[in-house]
């Protein structure tokens, strides 16, 4: 059978239980600042470039400030891929700065076809 001490209780159990909830409320907090940055992002296009629509979101709540990578198709046909960080680093995400890092064109804009 398995035999506890007062040694084993407070040198491996009692750090496991302050540890389990700890870890368990970054989860939760890393989560919740993932999806106001996601919202933040889509605002920020439906503000910027209205008419857009978000194929793909991708996004990092483990770095400061949390960056998101979306993939935009525009009005004319074209693929765009964006990358922002959402918030500052001592604010976090409720500050409201959102930066471009930078915006890449995926492909040109489709031709026409013709019907031969």
């Amino acid at each position: 059978m398995l035999e506890f001490d007062a040694r084993t209780i407070t040198n491996v159990v009692m750090p496991l239980l302050l540890f389990i909830p700890l870890a368990y409320g970054m989860l939760l907090e890393n989560s919740r600042r993932e999806r106001i940055a996601r919202e933040m992002a889509e605002k920020w296009l439906n503000t910027e470039h209205p008419g857009c629509v978000i194929r793909e979101m991708d996004s990092s709540a483990v770095t400061m400030p949390v960056s998101v990578i979306m993939k935009v198709r525009t009005p004319k046909n074209e693929d765009f891929e964006i990358k922002l960080k959402v918030g500052t680093i001592f604010g976090g995400v409720f500050m409201g700065k959102i930066k471009v890092v930078y915006i890449r064109r995926k492909n040109p804009p489709s031709e026409p076809k013709e019907n031969a």
